[in-house]
């Protein structure tokens, strides 16, 4: 198959595409060509997929050759944020002046409806991350073990479907503005009551990150994992108490795995739908805090509405993952 098909012809920048498929065939007719083209052409690849696709390419190709950078899924990924920032400095390293190609298969982990949101959100941020470069992203979605919801957000988040056949624009496609505002309005208070639930001022912020730290680690967080969740918290309270307005409020849920801790106040919200998803410019000032505490958590999600309110959600303890 070809690369630079009708869908994509001409294009000069960034270019990506989702593989939806439903066999180790199917895989494979997209991914092995994309792999032979880049060696053909010398242009560096990233690839991470699960080990049986990862097995799978290496066998058909004999080992891979010079120029591909091989990782699975659980060596590469990690929050959303964390990967997003991997894959920007693979990018930098490796582009030269010429184009790149990343085969990258999100992990999912479904039925936690928050991190979906959270990495389809990513899906869709890389569109803006990388507009400015030459790169082609494959992102392959194993329709054998994921939900239909997963599989649309594949189609708004990817200009372009690629199969055996070659490249289509997406009919679903959406402008990554209205995305993630349209995911954002399904972002929901938790379930139930919180275990915990505390008012906070600025003077109140050390005490504050003990009971985080205490909390994390009673629900089973490794203490180098608590400490970045005191951090990713400690961040959003102290712009609640800061940029916001009184009363702040800190509650925390734990269920099913997961602790939750929305920071809330009755300020005037959040009104950037991308806020913290991009790099800050490193001259800049402020606009770091929501950044880090992406970095940090395993989803973030903002609430407008009276007030504002931001959930940091953390594992507890390491979740499975499909796709």
């Amino acid at each position: 198959m070809q690369f630079d098909g009708e869908a994509s012809e001409g294009v000069e920048g960034f270019v990506h595409q989702a593989l939806i498929y439903d066999s180790d065939e199917e895989f494979m007719d997209v991914a092995l060509p994309f792999l032979e083209d880049a060696a053909l052409l010398r242009e560096p690849i990233l690839v991470t997929v699960q080990e049986s696709n990862l097995d799978n390419l290496r066998a058909a190709l004999g080992g891979f050759p010079p120029g591909v950078t091989a990782f699975s899924v659980e060596q590469w990924y990690d929050t959303s944020a964390r990967t997003r920032e991997r894959f920007g400095r693979w990018v930098a390293e490796h582009e030269n002046g010429g184009r790149v190609r990343v085969i990258a298969e999100p992990l999912w982990a479904v039925g936690y409806e928050a991190r979906v949101r959270d990495w389809a959100r990513h899906e869709s941020v890389l569109n803006i991350a990388f507009a400015e470069h030459m790169l082609t992203f494959i992102c392959p979605y194993d329709s054998r073990v994921l939900p239909a919801e997963i599989i649309e957000h594949a189609g708004s988040t990817h200009p372009e479907i690629v199969d055996s056949d070659g490249a289509a624009l997406s009919e679903l496609y959406e402008d990554p503005l209205e995305f993630c505002r349209r995911l954002d309005t399904s972002v929901r208070h938790p379930a139930g009551d919180p275990e915990t639930e505390l008012t906070f001022g600025l003077a109140d912020l050390p005490g504050l990150r003990r009971t985080i730290r205490s909390l994390a680690i009673e629900a089973g967080l490794p203490r180098v994992r608590a400490d970045e969740v005191v951090l990713a918290v400690h961040e959003i309270a102290t712009n609640a108490v800061i940029h916001g307005r009184s009363p702040a409020t800190l509650s925390v849920w734990h269920a099913d795995r997961e602790l939750v801790f929305e920071v809330s106040d009755s300020g005037q919200g959040i009104k950037d739908v991308l806020a913290g998803q991009l790099t800050p410019a490193p001259a800049g000032l402020g606009g770091r805090g929501l950044w880090l505490t992406r970095l940090l958590s395993d989803a973030v999600e903002i609430r407008n509405g009276t007030g504002c309110t931001v959930a940091i959600h953390a594992t507890a303890p390491a979740f499975s993952v499909a796709g």
